[in-house]
């Protein structure tokens, strides 16, 4: 069949037209992107970075100050100040990062799967679509599930680490494993890119579920596809990484350079986020419709949904 001889690039060229075909949606979902993804490196650069500075300079001067003088109690005083404010600034920082990165996701999913369908919604159409709860809650409760998954997953990485570097007589074995559990992390976040994506396109399937889905996809429908685009997105990923250092080294030199560049990184990471979105959506409605039979998902034998008659097992 036709579907069997097309290209495994064919969804990534997709992927790639998919936003010119409501350029008045996509254009301010790639400028919200990127202003996301400004937000956290700039307030790093502008507050985070010069607060540590100055309570580091202070913690440096209380060590050449008698404890006893009025100039210690000052130091002292100061170096609490500095300490509640970068808290404040930090937590406020993560949760508002944490929201965000829940709404850019759901919107950029939601852009991706009605533009593919062949819906053409303005951004305010959009916004009034995905605030509905039926809309909104499978994209949020996945999100939310791999939101917890990484960070748990990141945690057990670090402490495994943190075992290797402790025993350096087998540090060669545990450190080939520890790679490949980082892998798997990795592989992982692609699969949590689809899950999303699964969420969005089919409101029944959300959470575990949704990532079960994505998994047997990648595992069992579209290999080669599946494995094509975890290769794109961690590429692109590592592409972009050096303009994000370089920004951090002329920060230090001039914060207005610094800035510049990292609106640079935020413009090209917002891009590719797109793109990966874009391409993660166009996986997952090409990979149902290549499937004429039946897959088996979360212990039953479905249909794909094509509008389609009875199951056939």
């Amino acid at each position: 069949m036709a579907a069997k001889t097309t290209s495994c690039f064919t969804f990534l060229k997709e992927a790639l037209v998919l936003p010119t075909r409501n350029p008045k949606l996509f254009a301010p979902i790639l400028i919200l992107l990127a202003i996301i993804a400004f937000l956290v490196p700039a307030v790093n650069v502008v507050l985070i970075q010069p607060l540590t500075a100055q309570m580091l300079r202070h913690l440096t001067e209380m060590q050449t100050t008698d404890p006893s003088s009025a100039e210690f109690a000052r130091l002292l005083e100061e170096i609490r100040q500095e300490a509640r404010e970068l808290v404040l600034i930090s937590v406020g920082l993560f949760f508002v990062t944490l929201a965000l990165v829940f709404a850019k996701q759901i919107l950029a999913f939601s852009a991706a799967s009605t533009t593919y369908s062949g819906d053409r919604y303005s951004l305010a159409e959009l916004l009034r679509r995905v605030t509905k709860w039926g809309n909104l809650r499978g994209p949020l409760v996945t999100v939310g599930v791999v939101t917890a998954l990484q960070l748990t997953f990141m945690a057990l990485l670090g402490a495994y680490l943190s075992t290797v570097m402790r025993h350096a007589e087998a540090l060669s074995v545990q450190g080939a494993l520890f790679a490949l559990a980082f892998l798997a992390f990795m592989y992982f976040g692609v699969v949590a890119v689809v899950g999303v994506a699964v969420s969005v396109a089919d409101e029944g399937c959300r959470g575990v579920r949704a990532l079960l889905r994505a998994w047997r996809l990648m595992m069992r429908v579209s290999r080669k596809e599946g494995a094509l685009l975890a290769a794109v997105m961690l590429l692109l990923s590592t592409v972009v990484s050096p303009v994000y250092a370089l920004a951090l080294v002329y920060a230090k030199k001039s914060m207005a350079v610094g800035l510049c560049l990292l609106f640079g990184y935020a413009l090209l990471s917002a891009a590719v986020e797109l793109f990966y979105m874009a391409a993660a959506t166009v996986y997952y409605y090409e990979a149902m419709e290549s499937k004429e039979a039946i897959l088996a998902f979360d212990g039953y034998y479905a249909k794909i949904p094509s509008g389609e008659g009875e199951a056939n097992v």
